[in-house]
């Protein structure tokens, strides 16, 4: 039998909700070319409807009803910071219901998709990208799984992986790089991640386990991040103090800095 923790699970997503998107034109581009303050939202729908399928799911919500819970739960947000930039999760039950949480998330500095046009041979990074975050290698293999591809509320995996560090569960500012049983890199306990490889940011394939993030679909298709076909990514060619690329659908894409011993 499965672990309680596991039958009772959601699928989620974490939507950033932002006036300063309306800005930026490639968050148009997905919106059906309409300007949006939610973040990707397409790709959101898109990636819940694509898991429901794999978990065997109901997934009878539609892309207008997707949109109107979506637009409902922020327009009820009545708590800090109302007004600001906003954290939307979702989480998705099997009967096809869905409930909402929003919380406030950190303003935006500058295009959250600028690190992705960055090289790590540069002399200096952009002040607007502030510090490197610490990202240290994982001392062990997380299995991958339907748990690892899809994003689900069963967080066990990435807590185990975040303890091996002495990391908290959630929050901080640090993160763990993760590796498959065939010593393949992953994605992070929180993020999808890319190295630079062979000149370009290459991000894992998904035949290793990983999350099939959102901003890391878009990042493929713009072609500003290359699907690993030839892996290179292994957890043996990473090195102490490479920069990486590290994304989600909340923050964008940020830079961190690997590290091969224990926090």
């Amino acid at each position: 039998m499965l672990p309680a923790a596991v039958q009772e699970v959601n699928l989620t997503s974490a939507i950033r909700y932002d006036s300063a998107l309306l800005n930026f034109s490639w968050n148009s581009v997905v919106n059906d070319g309409q300007p949006s303050s939610f973040m990707l939202l397409r790709y959101h729908f898109d990636r819940l409807k694509a898991a429901a399928a794999l978990h065997g799911w109901e997934e009878s919500f539609t892309w207008p009803s997707f949109q109107h819970i979506c637009q409902h739960a922020v327009d009820s947000y009545d708590g800090p910071a109302k007004g600001g930039p906003l954290k939307l999760r979702l989480l998705l039950h099997r009967t096809g219901t869905f409930a909402t949480t929003v919380t406030p998330t950190h303003p935006l500095n500058t295009d959250p998709m600028l690190a992705a046009h960055i090289s790590p041979s540069m002399d200096t990074l952009p002040q607007s990208l502030g510090d490197p975050i610490n990202l240290f290698l994982d001392m062990a293999a997380t299995t991958s799984s339907l748990f690892t591809i899809t994003k689900t509320t069963y967080r066990t995996h990435y807590a185990a992986a975040r303890a091996r560090l002495g990391l908290p569960d959630v929050g901080g500012s640090a993160d763990v790089l993760l590796w498959n049983t065939k010593g393949m890199l992953t994605e992070t306990s929180v993020r999808n991640f890319a190295l630079f490889r062979r000149g370009r940011w290459v991000t894992p394939h998904d035949s290793t386990g990983c999350l099939r993030g959102v901003t890391r679909r878009w990042l493929i298709e713009q072609g500003l991040v290359a699907t690993d076909n030839e892996a290179l990514l292994h957890k043996n060619t990473v090195q102490e103090g490479e920069l990486v690329l590290i994304f989600n659908a909340v923050e964008g894409c940020r830079i961190a800095v690997t590290h091969l011993c224990k926090a």
